[in-house]
């Protein structure tokens, strides 16, 4: 038996392929939509793969099953539960699933999702078993994932039979049977933030380390389980009904074509999303009026799904490098994007030889901020960190805005004072003085370095609530 974990940097999630070398066939746990990757994977090992697992109906990413079904025919297996209304295999507590040597057996698992299921996998080539857990987001390294995504009046049911999970099925099976969850570090979907960089973990591991394992009551694990979650995407809401009817087959990565700089200013105002991928450095200095700073790097694409309507089209302003482009299409057709019209051919370089309009946004550093707010400055902090960050620790006087809360909540900021953009190296302010920017707030400026910057320069700092 093989298991090939394969991670998803973006979503902060984790995918697997597990097959049998002998019988050259495999199977993938919970896929994410640019299945070439495991189609290469698979390639690689010489494997065909016959069926596609899911064990949840997934909040935070399409799920790419339908596609590996539509590309190899591979067999979709999911919980009956789930309600998905195309073809696929309906599974039941205990149902097994062969795949060469290789047993999987459904466990209903509910608590992240009321549908969820684990799957129990036993190497019949071996003595014992079973041998290892595919757990989803029923039990996660040092943690479980949230319960409260289809609604905060539902997640005190979920948190109970989560807590029955774990305490009747999870707490039963041996230490040494490993764990490979979906969701890891960076995921939205944990209940808490993790500061562990293992993405697999044990049993033993967990029964000794991990507090939802180790809670003796309902009470104690709803106060783990529903105690300062952080923010939901705004692009969850639509993932589960994707991942129930079954995403488009998308039967290739989709391309992205040049456009010229006038096409690009005809189709902003048509209503398509221009994306500024650039650092916030570039972006300050000058942009394509109304767009989005969304510098790129792993968390990219779930900015972007907080911020645009996927009916939107896309449209890249970057530097020529076609593998940010390439990268930046699988991170959204993850999080359900499907339009893209293309990229500013040539950069903001070309945008200014055409002598298209174009804005700017002042920076300042960390000494810059700290003479103003020692000064007679009126200038505002905006912090746009999450709000356990801002309650660790934050500077003097700043306000707190949550970056996916901003587009919605930006009305609560006076549009006649002045604030700096504020995280915690510049990555999110960048984003969130785009969006005032775009709101018609005059006077934003980018702090760069955030709050890392003002720290290493020993500047003072408050903590806990306002």
């Amino acid at each position: 038996m093989f298991i090939k974990q394969i991670q998803i940097e973006s979503l902060g999630n984790s995918s697997y392929l597990v097959g049998d070398e002998s019988a050259k066939v495999c199977a993938v746990i919970d896929p994410v939509r640019d299945v070439d990757l495991y189609l290469d994977e698979a390639e690689a090992l010489g494997c065909k793969i016959t069926h596609s697992l899911e064990t949840h109906v997934h909040n935070d990413f399409v799920s790419g099953s339908r596609e590996l079904a539509a590309r190899v025919g591979a067999t979709v297996c999911a919980s009956g539960a789930g309600g998905l209304i195309f073809q696929h295999r309906s599974l039941r507590e205990g149902d097994v699933i062969d795949v060469g040597e290789v047993k999987l057996e459904a466990m209903a698992t509910p608590g992240h999702t009321p549908e969820h299921v684990s799957y129990l996998v036993t190497d019949t080539s071996r003595d014992g078993g079973p041998h290892a857990l595919f757990s989803g987001g029923a039990l996660l390294v040092g943690g479980v994932a949230r319960s409260d995504l289809l609604g905060k009046d539902v997640a005190p049911f979920l948190g109970r039979h989560f807590h029955q999970t774990i305490r009747t099925k999870l707490s039963e099976l041996s230490d040494d049977v490993a764990v490979y969850p979906t969701h890891g570090g960076g995921s939205f979907c944990l209940a808490t933030p993790s500061g562990s960089g293992a993405t697999t973990t044990t049993i033993g591991q967990e029964r000794g380390n991990n507090a939802f394992f180790q809670a003796k009551t309902e009470d104690e694990f709803l106060e783990l389980a529903l105690s300062d979650l952080p923010p939901i995407p705004a692009y969850y809401s639509r993932m589960a009904a994707i991942n129930t009817r079954g995403p488009r087959i998308l039967g290739a990565l989709p391309e992205v074509y040049p456009l010229s700089p006038n096409e690009v200013w005809v189709r902003i105002q048509r209503d398509s999303s221009a994306i500024d991928l650039r650092k916030p450095e570039a972006f300050a200095k000058g942009h394509v009026p109304r767009s989005y700073s969304v510098p790129f790097g792993d968390s990219a694409g779930t900015w972007v799904g907080w911020l645009v309507e996927p009916d939107k089209p896309v449209i890249f302003i970057a530097d020529d490098d076609p593998a940010v482009r390439k990268e930046m299409v699988r991170q959204l057709i993850r999080v359900g994007y499907d339009i893209f019209d293309g990229y500013l051919d040539g950069g903001m370089d070309s945008w200014t030889q055409t002598r298209l309009p174009v804005a700017s946004l002042d920076a300042m550093t960390a000494e810059e901020l700290y003479a103003k707010l020692e000064g007679s400055s009126d200038i505002v902090p905006l912090d746009v960190r999450f709000g356990y960050e801002w309650r660790t620790e934050r500077i003097p006087g700043a306000v707190n805005i949550e970056l996916g809360n901003l587009t919605k909540d930006h009305d609560k900021l006076s549009r006649e004072a002045s604030y700096a953009a504020i995280c915690a190296a510049g990555v999110r302010a960048s984003t969130a003085a785009s969006i005032l920017k775009r709101e018609g707030f005059k006077d934003v400026t980018l702090m760069l370095g955030g709050t890392n910057a003002w720290k290493e320069a020993g500047y003072p700092l408050e903590h806990g609530e306002s």
